[in-house]
């Protein structure tokens, strides 16, 4: 083990002008950072936060589509549930598979199973006729389970799964439609007061 050199000492106002060198340039760097859902958006006009919450989540079919959309629901709007009369609806297509990671060599059956959910979705203007798409995107998610001789435990781990993909599905559709309407400076219209 090496000891400092003792002829080399610093002398104390040395050592306290590169401390207050250290803490000046820290706090000029602070404020070169912005968080991505901040209240005050760079981009102008209102913040980002309520350009996701004019946006219309569509029912989507069957189990897994109903867990995304909740998901996306409560990831654009923070709770405060689907708007209704918004000027965005988004229409989000859903599909799932599964795949065999592992096979036992001895029995046959999968050891290790892969879930993927994939979504489709696209941005109309709610009072559009012709329902032309605004923007679209494509999110993947995908999640593993271990599988036994189990019937309803393989089940259970396969919907548990696919919830968790859906979660990651609704984070990417989330950073997705984030960064389409900070590209585009993009504001819906106002809702109409009533």
């Amino acid at each position: 083990m090496s000891s400092p050199d003792p002829s080399f000492r610093m002398r104390p106002a040395a050592l306290l002008g590169r401390l207050m060198l250290v803490c000046a340039l820290s706090g000029a760097l602070a404020g070169c950072f912005q968080p991505l859902y901040a209240e005050n958006s760079t981009t102008g006009g209102p913040a980002l936060l309520d350009k996701m919450k004019d946006v219309e989540i569509v029912q989507i079919q069957g189990r897994l589509g109903n867990d995304l959309r909740n998901d996306l629901i409560f990831a654009l709007t923070g709770g405060e549930g689907n708007p209704k009369g918004a000027p965005l609806q988004m229409i989000i297509t859903v599909d799932s598979s599964v795949s065999t990671a592992l096979i036992n060599s001895a029995s046959g059956l999968p050891e290790n199973q892969i879930i993927r959910v994939t979504a489709n979705w696209r941005i109309i203007k709610a009072d559009d006729k012709k329902k032309a798409t605004v923007t679209e995107g494509a999110a993947t998610g995908t999640a593993t389970i271990d599988t036994s001789d189990q019937r309803f435990a393989n089940y259970s781990a396969q919907i548990d799964a696919e919830k968790r993909a859906a979660r990651s599905v609704a984070d990417q559709i989330k950073a997705q439609l984030a960064a389409w309407f900070i590209r585009t400076g993009n504001a819906p219209p106002a809702r109409s007061a009533s």
